[in-house]
C-alpha cells in the first residue's frame, strides 16, 4: 500500500535559452531527509556546481533534432522506507527515462521502485527544435511507505494544556499545544484554536523531523457559560466562565436565499441586564470559522442589535453563527446569464453595456437591425 503523502525532493530546474538547447540545474529540496535520495552526475553533460546542485549542460547535443543521451545522472536511494520515485514534467520536448531505454519514461504511472542501496541511471530525451525562452521547472517525487496511519501528515498533537479552567468574564484563558514531527522531513502545520468547535484563531509552525514545537493561544472569554477549548478539533478541555448574564439573545439572517456575489445581513441582539455599561466583541462565524468581529457598547439594563454584512461569491450552503449562537443557513445559487440569440453575456456584463438598462436594450436592438431578442436564462 503506497503512502498517501508525496514528498517533493527535487523541485527546481532552471532552463536557460542557449541555441535552443537548455541548461538544467537540479537541486534536492530541503523537505527531503538528508541522504535519503541523492542525485549524482555520471556523464560529460552533468556536473555539480558550487552549490552542490546537479547541473546538466545539454548545449553540445545536436541542434534542431530529437536527441537522447543514456545514463546522464543517477538517483541513489539510501532509505528502506522509500517506495517509489518518479519525475513529473510538463516541458515540451524534454523527457527523462530509465537507464538506456528511451521508451521507459519515468512518470507517476511508470515509477522507479528502487530498494535501499539501488542506484538507477536516468537518461534524457531532448527535442532541440523546441525553444526554451523562459524559466521552466520539473519535479522529482519521492513516495515513502506509511510511517503511521494515524498521522499521515507526519505531525502529531502530543499535549494540550488549558489554564485556568474556571475564570471570570473579560479574562483570558491560555491554551498551550505541543506538536511532534514523527516523519522524516520538515513539515509545516497550522494549529487551530477552537471554542465549542468554532475556529477562532490560527498559528502556523514549521517542525523539523523528530522534533517538537509548542504554540500558545490567548483567548479572552466574554460570555458566561461552559465551553470546550480545543486545538484542531482533536483535543479539548472544559472551561467555565462566570460573570453577569450579559449574553447574545438571538441571531438571524435577513435573507437566506442569495445569488453568487450578493451580500447577506446577519443580525444579533445582545442583552445587558446589569446596572453598568459594558462593551462586548461579537464574532461572525461561517461554517465554523470566525470571519469578522465587531465590538459594541451596551447600555445598562438595555439591549443592542448589531448587523454584519458578508458577501458570498461562491454557490453553496453556509452555516452562520454569531458568538456561538446559531443564526441559520444561507443558500447561495449560481448567477444566471442573459442570452442574445446564440450568444451569452453575464448579467453583470449586460448591466454594464449602457446604463440605464433600457438604453442598453435600445442600442443593441438598433445595432442588430432589431433582430436580437433578450431571453433570460433560467
Amino acid at each position: 500500500m503506497w503512502s498517501s503523502k508525496t514528498l517533493l525532493i527535487a523541485a527546481i530546474a532552471c532552463f536557460i535559452l542557449a541555441l535552443a538547447v537548455p541548461t538544467v540545474a537540479i537541486t534536492v529540496g530541503e523537505d527531503t531527509a538528508a541522504d535519503d535520495v541523492v542525485l549524482e552526475p555520471t556523464s560529460q553533460y552533468a556536473s555539480l556546481n558550487e552549490n552542490d546542485e546537479l547541473q546538466l549542460d545539454l548545449e553540445a547535443l545536436n541542434d534542431q533534432a530529437m536527441t537522447t543521451f543514456d545514463d546522464i545522472f543517477t538517483i541513489t536511494v539510501n532509505d528502506d522506507s522509500v517506495e517509489r520515485v518518479w519525475i513529473s514534467n510538463d516541458i515540451a520536448g524534454l523527457e527523462f527515462y530509465d537507464g538506456t531505454d528511451p521508451t521507459a519514461e519515468i512518470s507517476e504511472s511508470n515509477p522507479l521502485e528502487p530498494s535501499a542501496g539501488d542506484t538507477p541511471n536516468v537518461g534524457v530525451s531532448v527535442d532541440t527544435t523546441e525553444s526554451y525562452e523562459e524559466t521552466e521547472t520539473f519535479t522529482i517525487h519521492v513516495q515513502y511507505e506509511d510511517e503511521d496511519e494515524d498521522h499521515p501528515t507526519g505531525i502529531e498533537l502530543t499535549t494540550l494544556e488549558v489554564d485556568p479552567t474556571t475564570l471570570e468574564t473579560g479574562t483570558n484563558v491560555t491554551a498551550n499545544a505541543t506538536y511532534e514531527n514523527v516523519g522524516r522531513t520538515t513539515k509545516e502545520t497550522t494549529a487551530r484554536l477552537t471554542v465549542n468547535g468554532t475556529v477562532v484563531d490560527t498559528q502556523t509552525l514549521e517542525i523539523p523531523p523528530g522534533e517538537t514545537k509548542s504554540v500558545v493561544f490567548e483567548r479572552r472569554m466574554q460570555w458566561p457559560g461552559t465551553y470546550k477549548i480545543g486545538v484542531d478539533g482533536v483535543a479539548s478541555e472544559s472551561v467555565t466562565v462566570e460573570g453577569p448574564p450579559i449574553n447574545v439573545l438571538e441571531a438571524s439572517i435577513t435573507d437566506t436565499d442569495l445569488t453568487a456575489g450578493d451580500r447577506a445581513t446577519i443580525e444579533a441582539t445582545v442583552s445587558n441586564p446589569t446596572d453598568q455599561r459594558v462593551q462586548r466583541t461579537l464574532e461572525l462565524a461561517v461554517d465554523g470559522i470566525v470571519v469578522d468581529t465587531k465590538t459594541v457598547p451596551i447600555a445598562p439594563n438595555g439591549e443592542t442589535t448589531i448587523a454584519f454584512e458578508r458577501q458570498f461569491d461562491d454557490a453553496g450552503t453556509y452555516d452562520i453563527a454569531v458568538s456561538g449562537v446559531e443564526a441559520g443557513t444561507i443558500t447561495v445559487a449560481e448567477r444566471t446569464s442573459i442570452a442574445i440569440q446564440n450568444r451569452e453575456l453575464s448579467a453583470a456584463a449586460t448591466a454594464a453595456l449602457a446604463p440605464p438598462m433600457a438604453m442598453g436594450f435600445l442600442f443593441l436592438g438598433i445595432a442588430a437591425n432589431r433582430r436580437w431578442a433578450f431571453v433570460p436564462m433560467r
